[in-house]
């Protein structure tokens, strides 16, 4: 995105996500402008199709139209030029296999895939065209699931806690939603430690972080882990949702991580613990990197990590792939 608000794509153009008017690779990796009827002000691409919001709020998508993604409401496996997708929008989330859009008035609107209850409309029905989320308070950032390459278990799960979307919602507040699968903690409304398979605790609408909880309350084995109620973390700024991960950044700086850390440390948070604690001897959590609620990003007691960290940084920015996160910080004060 460009000053003068032009907006330049380029690399694969298999499902026209370049918005070319066509398919072919040919020169796809020169950066182009596409053709918009107007300047952009916001802009976001994932895998297979492309959005961008002009100054007058219409937003367009083209490029891969899976699951009805591209918000058109068309029938078109694939849309090779920018079409209009609805109007009046702020912002744009583009997930792997869903979307959503925040409007100038601070509503909320889904589309696409939403078979694991994550478009928060109340039902796991998916959808061609923009809906509004309803009885939510004002918000100003989303964030759609991104490096979601498929759903263990399938499409259409029949029980709650499957591996899938997990939306997250900033409002205008500091307030923290989220709405999708429960899958490992994912949506903060779990306090006691648990993969949740098969679970009933799939939030189909907004839940609001620091809510009723859906289990029992335990506090997290690590101190740098907040126990309930998880809005304590204060007001929040930003959130990024990822494959098994999601994280929020919040007004004073920090940012904090939950849902499943794996064992490629993507979430940045102190990880390896002893389940009967330090000092004991160990026993082996075999639920190690299942986070429920929040743990502090990029700090860890020296016992666990010796190297530089985030401590006395006040973080700026936040962003993920699925497997890695990525953060802007300054030190504290500047």
């Amino acid at each position: 995105l460009l000053k003068d608000g032009r907006v330049f794509l380029w690399g694969s153009n298999r499902y026209g996500q370049l918005g070319r008017g066509h398919c072919d690779k040919a020169s796809a990796g020169v950066p182009t402008a596409v053709a918009l009827p107007g300047a952009s002000t916001f802009i976001d691409c994932e895998d297979g199709y492309s959005a961008a919001v002009l100054d007058d709020g219409k937003l367009f998508t083209f490029g891969c139209n899976g699951h009805g993604r591209l918000g058109q409401g068309v029938s078109a496996d694939v849309v090779t030029t920018p079409g209009l997708a609805c109007d009046g929008v702020r912002s744009v989330s583009l997930g792997s296999l869903y979307a959503g859009a925040v409007t100038k008035a601070g509503g909320l609107l889904m589309w696409g895939y939403g078979g694991h209850g994550n478009l928060g409309l109340g039902d796991r029905r998916s959808h061609s065209t923009p809906q509004e989320v309803k009885d939510l308070e004002p918000i100003r950032q989303l964030a759609c699931t991104r490096g979601q390459e498929g759903c263990k278990g399938g499409l259409n799960p029949k029980d709650g806690g499957q591996e899938g979307p997990h939306t997250v919602a900033i409002a205008v507040s500091g307030a923290v939603y989220t709405m999708g699968t429960c899958h490992k903690g994912l949506l903060g409304n779990l306090g006691a430690k648990d993969g949740a398979f098969g679970r009933p605790w799939d939030e189909f609408k907004p839940y609001r972080l620091g809510g009723p909880l859906r289990n029992a309350s335990e506090p997290p084995m690590s101190p740098l882990g907040l126990a309930p109620p998880y809005d304590a973390i204060g007001p929040a700024l930003q959130a990024v949702s990822a494959h098994i991960h999601c994280a929020v950044l919040c007004a004073d700086g920090k940012a904090w991580a939950w849902g499943c850390g794996s064992n490629d440390g993507r979430c940045g948070v102190e990880r390896f613990l002893n389940k009967k604690g330090e000092g004991k001897p160990p026993e082996v959590d075999m639920m190690k990197c299942y986070m429920m609620g929040p743990h502090r990003i990029g700090l860890s007691r020296p016992l666990y990590w010796k190297h530089p960290s985030l401590q006395g940084q006040q973080v700026l920015m936040l962003s993920t792939g699925r497997n890695h996160m990525a953060a802007i910080a300054l030190p504290a004060g500047e």
